[in-house]
C-alpha cells in the first residue's frame, strides 16, 4: 500500500543529513531490559499501528510512503541509529535498548511526540506485563487487536478552508536576537544535552501562581537568562515554543506529525514588569496565536506553499525550496522550548525511573542552536537543555532563574546527544 504525502511533505523536503528531523524518546527503567520480551512487546505494538510500518519512496515526480512489511528490529546499543536505512530495514520508527534504557527513535514527518505516546504506551504496556508477569489495567491502551479509526488516518491539513482569515503574522518577521552574535559562543557540530530533574508539584504551584504553565515559564526562564548575558542587544529575544495543533483542527487522534509554534517575544517593555507580569505577557502570546482561527491560517498558507512547491519541476528543486524557507524561518528565533505535556503511560509508570525527549532541533546549521525539551513522569519534570556550543554561561543563567525564584533542582548528567539520524533522501547511493 502506497499513500500520498500532504501535511508531512514539507518536513520530507526539509530533511538534511545535518537536519535529520528526528526525535528519539528514552525510557529508563528501573530494571535492566530484556531483549527477547522487548522484540516481543515491539511485534505486538505495531499490529496496531500500521500508519508506522512505512518507508519513503521516491517516484519520478513525488515522493510516497509505502507499507513497509519487513521485520521491525529491536536493536541492542545506545548510540545513533540511521533511520530508513538498511540499518533497520528502511523503517522510520524503531526501537532499541541499552542496560536498562528503551530507546524509540523515530522520523519527525511520520508524527509527533504526541503521536508517538499512545505507541509507546502500548509498547510498555506489553513490555512490563510479559516483564513483571503481572496483568496491567489496559483501559486507557490501544492493544494490538484494536480497530484502528479512520480519524487516526485522516489528514486534517488537507480540509478546505473557504474563510477569509484576517491575522496578524508579525509572528514570522519579527526580528531576534542571534545566540551566534555572542563572542563567548563559538557554533560546533557537536550537541551537548544537560538533563535537569525540577519536582512536579514544587513547579507546578509556582506556575499557577506567576499565571503560566510549564512551557511558558520554561520559556520564559529562558528568555530571561538569555537577556542577561546579552542585555545590549537591540533585538528582542524570541523563543519559538511548539505548539499541538490537534485541537484547534478537531483531530484528536491523527497520527501526523501536527506540531506549530508560537513566537514568544522578550521585549524591552517586558523587561521592566514583574515577574508575573511576564508570565502572562507569554500565556497570551500563546493563546493569541495557537488559537483555531490562527492554526487555520497557519494551514491555509502551508497550503498555498504547497502549491508554489507542485511548481517546482523537479524533486531536487522542491528539497531547495523548503531548505531555503526553513532557514530563512528559524533565522527569526533565538532558541526553541518544546513540550508535548504530562506523560501518562499507564500503570506501566510504575516501573519507569526517568523520560526524556530529545529532538535534533538544536541545529548548528540554522540559526537556533539552543533547544530545551521539557517532559514530565512520575512527580518530576525533565529539562533536556540541548546546545550546540562548549560555552556554558546559558545554561548557568537558566540555573540562576530556577534558583532566583526557589525552585529545586538537580543537574543529572551532562553528555553528548544521541538522538537519531535519517538516511540521505536526495543522495540515491545512501542505505
Amino acid at each position: 500500500m502506497k499513500y500520498s504525502l500532504y501535511a508531512q511533505l514539507r518536513t520530507i523536503y526539509e530533511t538534511t543529513v545535518d537536519n535529520p528531523h528526528t526525535f528519539r524518546v528514552t525510557c529508563k527503567m528501573k530494571d535492566m531490559i530484556d531483549q527477547d520480551i522487548l522484540q516481543k512487546a515491539v511485534d505486538l505494538t505495531m499490529r496496531r499501528y500500521p500508519y508506522f510500518s512505512m518507508k519513503i519512496v521516491r517516484e519520478k515526480d513525488a515522493v510516497v510512503f509505502e507499507q513497509n512489511t519487513k521485520e521491525h528490529i529491536v536493536i541492542h546499543g545506545d548510540g545513533p541509529i540511521t533511520l530508513g536505512s538498511n540499518e533497520v530495514n528502511e523503517h522510520l520508527l524503531n526501537v532499541s535498548w541499552w542496560k536498562n534504557k528503551i530507546h524509540l527513535d523515530v522520523y519527525h514527518a511520520l508524527t509527533d511526540g504526541t503521536g508517538i505516546y499512545p505507541l509507546i504506551k502500548t509498547l510498555l504496556y506489553y513490555y512490563c506485563s510479559d516483564y513483571y508477569q503481572k496483568e496491567l489495567s489496559s483501559d486507557t491502551v490501544r492493544l494490538s487487536d484494536h480497530i484502528v479509526s479512520r480519524e487516526e488516518w485522516i489528514d486534517p491539513y488537507k480540509q478546505k478552508i473557504d474563510q477569509e482569515l484576517l491575522l496578524l503574522k508579525e509572528k514570522w518577521n519579527q526580528p531576534a536576537f542571534q545566540i551566534q552574535m555572542d563572542h563567548n559562543v563559538e557554533i560546533s557540530k557537536k550537541c551537548i544535552v544537560y538533563n535537569i530533574r525540577i519536582p512536579e508539584k514544587e513547579f507546578m504551584r509556582f506556575n499557577i501562581s506567576n499565571d503560566g504553565s510549564p512551557g511558558t515559564i520554561i520559556a520564559l526562564f529562558l528568555a530571561r537568562a538569555i537577556d542577561k548575558l546579552n542585555a545590549k542587544s537591540k533585538d528582542p529575544i524570541v523563543i519559538s515554543m511548539c505548539v499541538n495543533q490537534r485541537k484547534a483542527l478537531n483531530a484528536p487522534v491523527a497520527h501526523q506529525s501536527l506540531v506549530g509554534d508560537v513566537r514568544l517575544v522578550y521585549n524591552e517593555k517586558m523587561k521592566s514588569m514583574e515577574f508575573g507580569q511576564q508570565a502572562t505577557c507569554f500565556r497570551g502570546m500563546v493563546a493569541l496565536q495557537s488559537n483555531q482561527d490562527m492554526v487555520l491560517q497557519e494551514v491555509k498558507d502551508y497550503q498555498c506553499f504547497m502549491d508554489e512547491l507542485n511548481q517546482c519541476d523537479s524533486e531536487e528543486k522542491k528539497h531547495k525550496l523548503c531548505v531555503e524557507k526553513m532557514n530563512q524561518e528559524t533565522s527569526k528565533m533565538s532558541a526553541t522550548v518544546s513540550y508535548v505535556g504530562k506523560t501518562d503511560m499507564g500503570e506501566a509508570e510504575f516501573y519507569i525511573q526517568e523520560f526524556h525527549v530529545l529532538p535534533s532541533t538544536a541545529l548548528p546549521s540554522s540559526a537556533t542552536p539552543l533547544t530545551l525539551e521539557l517532559s514530565a513522569i512520575n512527580g518530576s519534570f525533565y529539562v533536556n537543555f540541548m546546545q550546540y556550543f562548549e560555552y556554558d554561561g546559558y545554561l548557568k543563567e537558566f540555573i540562576q532563574q530556577l534558583r532566583d525564584n526557589d525552585i529545586n533542582y538537580d543537574v543529572l548528567y551532562q553528555e553528548a546527544t544521541k538522538y537519531p539520524l535519517m538516511v540521505d533522501l536526495w543522495n540515491e547511493n545512501d542505505s
